[in-house]
């Protein structure tokens, strides 16, 4: 009896040397070992735990014929052992079902993090040049505007979890990049002519301040001010529909300041090209990006108007070239004497 039951929760050794038993086949020789039990149970009838047992043998019967429902029963060819697998419990990725698995994960890590890679080149460029006056602060404010709102935006609307952690991952590049550059252009910036939110030039020298704590309590007042306007308004859909087209078009412009201070100096000298070509990839790829995944308007227009942009930059450095109309820029001077110096005369 105990051989008959252990067929439902144990492995079976079969006697013959076949490599898979259908399940009919499996139930007969279930049913085989039943009648067995229930031979062995009339001969317990003078018991009064044969009922019982009689009971337990049928419902035995009735789940194996239940469970077996979709059931494929498989023979081992090394030790003849009977595996039985439920055969939802195997089911596997089709070749292009993995395929789209997998290049749907690397289209995540890409937006998420290829935004940030165009900076390291401009980053590797102010750090060779020991300075950053080729590379305009205020696509640092316009990212991290465009990024801090894109945050809230997602608070009135959700958008996909790769796209917010994409806003914060920007927000660390921006302060590197915004580090960098203010140690840089301290050294050309004489200790009486430095500025500083903390000393009153708040709006005199907005965002042309010699000291990183200054960028930061900037920063740190327009995220307050964001935040607590949001909150009061987050119920109005006009207003986070309004919030999400600033944001993006914030973002959408970034390359504006660049583009005219190339034009200012008429020269790309300091501006990492790779930064650009970057941009331009990195563009193309976002909208593809939003427009298979049907991510709001929002998105793919401010995305295309940043393809634009990219291109007028890119044919600044065909028009201008890497010549610098301008002498050396010695450590000691001002920001504003240097200003002066890459300026038209």
């Amino acid at each position: 009896m105990k051989r008959a039951f252990s067929f439902l929760t144990n492995v079976v050794n079969p006697g013959d040397d076949s490599r898979s038993l259908a399940k009919n086949g499996a139930s007969r020789e279930f049913k085989k070992s039943n009648r067995s039990v229930e031979h062995m149970i009339s001969r317990l009838a003078p018991s009064s735990a044969a009922p019982q047992v009689a009971a337990d043998a049928a419902s035995s019967v009735e789940a194996f014929n239940s469970a077996t429902s979709g059931v494929t029963i498989a023979n081992s060819t090394s030790n003849s052992t009977m595996i039985v697998t439920d055969s939802a419990g195997l089911k596997l990725l089709s070749l292009k079902d993995m395929f789209t698995k997998v290049g749907g994960f690397l289209a995540d890590v890409f937006m998420i993090f290829g935004g940030a890679i165009p900076y390291v080149f401009q980053y590797a460029e102010i750090y060779q040049r020991k300075s950053a006056l080729g590379f305009s602060l205020y696509v640092c404010l316009a990212l991290c505007v465009a990024n801090i709102l894109r945050i809230l935006f997602w608070f009135g609307k959700h958008f996909k979890i790769t796209l917010l952690v994409q806003s914060i991952v920007m927000l660390i590049c921006m302060f590197l990049m915004l580090e960098i550059s203010v140690r840089m252009n301290r050294k050309l910036v004489n200790k009486s002519q430095r500025t500083s939110i903390l000393n009153g030039h708040f709006i005199s020298d907005f965002w042309q301040w010699s000291d990183l704590k200054s960028y930061a309590i900037a920063l740190a007042l327009f995220t307050a001010v964001a935040s607590a306007i949001t909150a009061a308004c987050i119920g109005f859909q006009w207003y986070v529909e309004a919030l999400g087209l600033v944001a993006l078009l914030v973002e959408a412009m970034l390359g504006v300041p660049q583009m005219m201070r190339n034009f200012q100096r008429k020269s790309t000298t300091g501006m990492s090209v790779k930064m650009v070509l970057m941009w331009l990839i990195g563009d193309l790829a976002k909208t593809a990006y939003f427009v298979i995944h049907r991510e709001p308007a929002q998105f793919w227009i401010c995305a295309i108007l940043q393809i634009t942009i990219d291109i007028i930059i890119l044919l600044q450095v065909v028009v201008y070239g890497r010549r610098s109309r301008s002498p050396s820029i010695p450590y000691s001077v001002s920001v504003s004497s240097a200003k002066e110096l890459n300026a038209e005369p």
